[in-house]
């Protein structure tokens, strides 16, 4: 029997918070198992419920990323995603070296949160399309604007990867083989030369795990 995924949601807006809970809801393989409204909340829940998954808001009392970097170091710490409404450079990189595995902006709808959370649960990590792109593109003109040396099906790969697509099922969207897949990625990751702290939050993980001992990164 496949186990549920446990699920923990901190925002202080309370009526924000039940809209996520009931678009989550919406998946059966989903369970809430807490509710709150702060970093401090976030903190004692996901210590006495130890779940799966914690979403946090960023501007909440006592800030959500100091609620991700405490809780990337209790024993068994859960995966942390970011639900916000800043679309800040500075957050992005602040959530994700605190130990996010995910960023979302508040706004998309129920299928992508599930579809979010699905790929993080499965270890990869999420990010909104829009965002990573938009971060890839500011990485690449610190680099010489490597995004225009990337080939057209390339673009297409790194959109869906960025949407936390395994390389199978970017494989089987695109109808080519994982190998191909896989070749394509390693030579993106090359023309970025992609750090470890923005390729990890743009490749699922276990897809950078496979690559960054064949890619050199710069």
């Amino acid at each position: 029997m496949v186990e549920k995924t446990r699920i923990v949601v901190v925002d202080d807006h309370a009526l924000l918070r039940a809209g996520l809970v009931r678009a989550l809801a919406l998946d059966p393989m989903i369970e809430i198992v807490g509710e709150g409204a702060s970093a401090t909340d976030a903190i004692e829940l996901a210590r006495i419920h130890a779940p799966d998954l914690i979403l946090l808001d960023i501007s909440m009392p006592g800030n959500g990323i100091e609620a991700a970097r405490a809780i990337r170091d209790l024993p068994s710490a859960p995966r942390v995603v970011m639900l916000t409404v800043s679309a800040d450079d500075d957050d992005v990189m602040r959530a994700l070296e605190a130990g996010a595995v995910g960023y979302i902006l508040k706004g998309i709808d129920a299928r992508d949160i599930i579809m979010a959370v699905t790929s993080v649960k499965a270890g990869g990590s999420f990010m909104s399309p829009d965002l990573a792109l938009r971060l890839l593109s500011n990485n690449a003109q610190v680099q010489a604007n490597p995004l225009l040396s990337l080939s057209e099906l390339e673009k297409r790969i790194l959109s869906l990867i960025s949407e936390g697509l395994t390389t199978r099922k970017v494989s089987e969207k695109l109808d080519l083989t994982d190998k191909s897949i896989e070749f394509h990625v390693t030579n993106i990751l090359k023309k970025f030369s992609a750090t470890n702290r923005v390729g990890a939050a743009l490749i699922p993980t276990q897809l950078w795990g496979e690559f960054e001992s064949s890619v050199k990164l710069h």
